[in-house]
């Protein structure tokens, strides 16, 4: 099979800014990550060494779709949410961003490219072909949104390797990645089937309904799986 390119669909769009957004950094030291990149978990935590795999795989993937990295990029603002599934495509990534007091929100839809040959995987995973779309809120207002959003709770969130006493561990399943950026400060939250353990800790919860309050507004007729 031949790697697709050119597949990549622009359609920008600039949104008239809200400022009334809370995104000051509160930030917990044991899952918050600076410009080392490095968490101050103890070597040798397996939920620690997993959340590295997905980190390592999301730099492939930026280089792959033409995204700079938040780990090693200083930016005004920004937050993407990753979705890895396990067996099936396409996989999902939503950015959204502030820059002068402008939002913009973007949807990534791509695809892994397939192959029996395990070295093709040797780099990380290939990105087949992908669409991007800009996108905004159907019923609301980009300042309601945003507001409703309460960005400035995730700081206070715990990753996977954070959260004491507890494991999650699935057989199969697809995980999740949260990062966000507000200038020298870089933070990951990385949830292991979130809904799956929504009962059994309050991060994964968290998790679950940040998503909902990001996703649902900018859901519209036609959209590419959302």
């Amino acid at each position: 099979m031949s790697i697709k390119t050119n597949t990549l669909l622009l359609v920008l769009g600039i949104i008239p800014g809200c400022r009334n957004a809370e995104t000051k950094p509160h930030i917990l030291k044991n899952d918050s990550l600076k410009r080392s990149g490095l968490d101050s978990i103890s070597v040798g935590n397996f939920a620690l060494e997993n959340e590295q795999h997905y980190l390592a795989r999301k730099t492939k993937l930026c280089r792959e779709l033409g995204l700079y990295d938040l780990q090693t990029e200083s930016v005004s603002f920004e937050l993407r949410m990753w979705n890895f599934p396990s067996m099936w495509d396409p996989s999902i990534l939503y950015v959204l961003k502030k820059k002068d007091s402008i939002w913009t929100l973007f949807h990534y839809q791509y695809y892994i490219f397939r192959s029996t040959d395990p070295m093709k995987y040797s780099g990380g995973p290939v990105v087949d072909s992908a669409v991007m779309e800009s996108v905004r809120p159907q019923k609301i207002s980009w300042t309601e949104y945003i507001n409703n959003l309460r960005l400035d709770s995730l700081w206070n969130m715990k990753t996977e390797s954070a959260i004491q006493g507890k494991t999650f561990e699935v057989v199969d399943g697809s995980r999740s990645l949260l990062e966000i950026r507000a200038a020298n400060t870089y933070k990951y939250l990385f949830y292991t089937m979130p809904t799956a353990f929504i009962e059994k800790d309050d991060n994964h919860k968290r998790f679950v309904e940040f998503k909902k309050r990001l996703v649902e507004p900018i859901i519209y007729k036609g959209m590419r799986n959302p």
